[in-house]
C-alpha cells in the first residue's frame, strides 16, 4: 500500500502537531478537490513527521530580540555570515538590491558584520513586503542550524528517517526547511527507505545560494535514490524560496531531472504550507497542482518491484 509521508517546515516548536495535521490535511483536501479528484484524506491515512519541538530545543528555542538591539545573542559570525548572504539574495531577489559592496559577507567580521546584517535586515523591513528580518532570522537561525550542527542534525535525521523506512512505497511531501531535511535523509542509506515513486517540494530554499553551499559542504549534490519523481513547486513571489530547483541553481548530476512548477500561493508572504485565507484552507497544500500530484500517486497501480509479488494498490 502505498503511503503519504507530510513534512512540516520551520516555527513549529510549541505547537501542537495534531492541530497542525488537521491543517494540513484540511488544505490538502482542498487542492485534492480543486483537482477534480475524488481522493480525500483522513487522519490515519498520512504519517504527519513533526520535529517541531526537537528543532526548538536543538537552536535553544529563544527568539532573537528585535534588530533594532544590534544584540542578535547567540548568532555566531559564521551564521551572521550566512544570514547576510540569504538577506542579500532575498533583496536582489524581490528588485530592491543592487551591488552594495558594504554589505558583501564574505570579509566582513566583527562591528562591520553585525552592521552590514542589520542594514540588510533593516532594507527587508522596508522594502519587501510579505516579509520582516524577524521571520527571516528564524527562518536562517533554524536552516543554519540543521545544516551545520552535527549532532542536531542526526537528532532530527534520526528521527525522520524512523517515519520514512516502513513496508510499502512512500509519497513525501516537504515544506521549507522540511524539503532540506527529506533531500538530506534521502540521500543517505534509509534502511527500509527504498520505493519513493514521489516527491514533493514545496516552497525549498535548496536552491538558495548559502543553503545550496551548506548542503554540498555536507556530501556532494547527487540525485536521492529511492525518489523515482521529484517535483518541486514554489510561488515565484515566495521571497523564502527564490529560485527554481533547476539544473542551474540546484545541479544534481546524472540523466535524472528536478520537475519545476509555479503554482499561486495566495497567503501572506505566499510561503505557507497549509493556512486559512477568508475562512477556506489555503497555501501550497491547497493548491490544485499539489492534490493532482498526490491523487495520481496514491492511486496509481505500480507494477512489482524486483523480488516482491505482485502490484501494489492504493
Amino acid at each position: 500500500m502505498t503511503r503519504l509521508i507530510l513534512l512540516h517546515g520551520r516555527d513549529t516548536g510549541g505547537l501542537d502537531p495534531e492541530r497542525i495535521e488537521a491543517g494540513w490535511l484540511a488544505a490538502l483536501n482542498t487542492g485534492l478537490a480543486d483537482a477534480g479528484a475524488e481522493l480525500r484524506l483522513r487522519d490515519d491515512d498520512a504519517t504527519f513527521v513533526f520535529y517541531g519541538d526537537t528543532l526548538a530545543a536543538v537552536t535553544g528555542g529563544d527568539e532573537p530580540p528585535p534588530i533594532t538591539t544590534h544584540g542578535l545573542p547567540g548568532l555566531s559570525e559564521d551564521a551572521a555570515r550566512f544570514a547576510l548572504s540569504v538577506a542579500r539574495e532575498v533583496l536582489s531577489g524581490s528588485g530592491v538590491l543592487t551591488a552594495t559592496p558594504s554589505l558583501e559577507p564574505t570579509s566582513l567580521s566583527g562591528g562591520s558584520l553585525w552592521a552590514a546584517l542589520s542594514a540588510a535586515l533593516a532594507a527587508v523591513d522596508r522594502w519587501v513586503p510579505g516579509l520582516s528580518s524577524a521571520i527571516l532570522l528564524l527562518f536562517v537561525r533554524d536552516v543554519y542550524v540543521y545544516l551545520t550542527d552535527d549532532e542536531a542534525r542526526s537528532t532530527i535525521d534520526t528521527g525522520v528517517a524512523a517515519a520514512f523506512a516502513g513496508d510499502g512505497p512512500a509519497v513525501v511531501v516537504a515544506h521549507s526547511l522540511g524539503s532540506v531535511i527529506a533531500y538530506q535523509v534521502l540521500r543517505s542509506a534509509v534502511p527500509g527507505a527504498d520505493d519513493v515513486p514521489l516527491l514533493v517540494t514545496l516552497g525549498s530554499p535548496l536552491a538558495i545560494t548559502a543553503v545550496l553551499d551548506a548542503v554540498r559542504a555536507l556530501a556532494p549534490l547527487t540525485w536521492p535514490e529511492p525518489v523515482q519523481r521529484w517535483v518541486a513547486l514554489r510561488d515565484p513571489r515566495d521571497l523564502l524560496t527564490l529560485n527554481d530547483l533547476d539544473p542551474a541553481a540546484f545541479p544534481v548530476p546524472g540523466p535524472r531531472t528536478i520537475e519545476n512548477a509555479h503554482v499561486d500561493n495566495p497567503v501572506p508572504g505566499h510561503h505557507a504550507a497549509a493556512s486559512l485565507l477568508d475562512g477556506r484552507p489555503a497555501g501550497y497544500l491547497a493548491a490544485p497542482e499539489v492534490g493532482a500530484l498526490v491523487a495520481e500517486a496514491l492511486t496509481a497501480v505500480r507494477p512489482a518491484r524486483p523480488g516482491t509479488e505482485g502490484a501494489c494498490p492504493p
